[in-house]
């Protein structure tokens, strides 16, 4: 059967994801957002195999405990995260757990802090087309619970928060661009006046699109910066594990809850 531009798979294998014929993904799937991060989800799992890469989708599966989780990474912002999500639900997967990098606002949030994800400010564009923009971007409970157990077990202390998602990395988080720096601190302060803790370009993707594809959603986030002591953590690859091992762990629990619900 031959492609149709309104459902572009074929023989069951999507248009974007390189997945192989013949390949089972597990049901929990790790979201990271740079394809270089899959690699590094690999060294918090057993027997981890890349399955490919396309774009700025890579793919791989491993083990943890015997259980199985993947790890797809999203590229930037709103659009390639729903690619896949929505290509990743339809190859069977029913647990996404966003795990990445943001810019903390909240003082008391250093950099190198893991943070678990519990709400997200909606701003971005890709995920208006799933949910009326008035619909909150929530995690679900069971997957933050997760998160939290697993950080525990690993010796974190991880801050509940609540991010603004943006599709702007530059002047929407108020980053100074050359003749654009009014703009830029105007609309820094119009942020910093809302109660978020931080900032990010995917988890309102994430929480949104994932939940009305019927997904149980969460994330986890390293805080790289800090916009209240405009800090930034230079090797930021040592929180990027810390924060990898406990979503991993989190992943492995919510897998196997899952296999033995079924």
């Amino acid at each position: 059967m031959a492609r149709s531009a309104a459902d572009p798979w074929l023989n069951g294998r999507p248009p974007h994801l390189p997945i192989p014929e013949g390949e089972r993904l597990p049901a929990v799937c790790l979201l990271p957002g740079d394809p270089a991060r899959v690699d590094r989800a690999g060294g918090v799992l057993d027997d981890f195999r890349l399955l490919g890469q396309n774009r700025e989708f890579r793919l791989g599966v491993g083990h943890v405990g015997g259980v199985g989780v993947a790890v797809c990474s999203t590229g930037i912002g709103g659009p390639s995260t729903e690619i896949a999500l929505v290509e990743l639900a339809r190859l069977g997967v029913g647990t996404v757990i966003r795990t990445g990098g943001m810019g903390a606002l909240a003082a008391h949030i250093a950099p190198g802090d893991l943070c678990v994800v519990t709400t997200a400010a909606r701003e971005g564009g890709a995920a208006a087309c799933y949910a009326d923009p008035a619909t909150p971007a929530r995690s679900s409970t069971d997957v933050s619970t997760a998160l939290r157990t697993a950080a525990a077990s690993n010796g974190e202390a991880p801050h509940d928060i609540g991010v603004l998602s943006c599709d702007s990395y530059y002047v929407g988080e108020g980053r100074p661009v050359p003749g654009l720096e009014a703009r830029a601190a105007a609309r820094l302060a119009a942020i910093e006046s809302r109660a978020v803790d931080g900032m990010d370009m995917e988890c309102e993707t994430v929480l949104v699109v994932g939940a009305a594809l019927g997904l149980r959603v969460g994330g986890i986030l390293v805080a790289h910066a800090s916009r209240a002591t405009d800090q930034w953590l230079e090797d930021y690859e040592p929180a990027q594990l810390r924060m990898l091992r406990v979503a991993a762990t989190a992943a492995a629990e919510l897998g196997r809850a899952s296999t033995e619900t079924r």
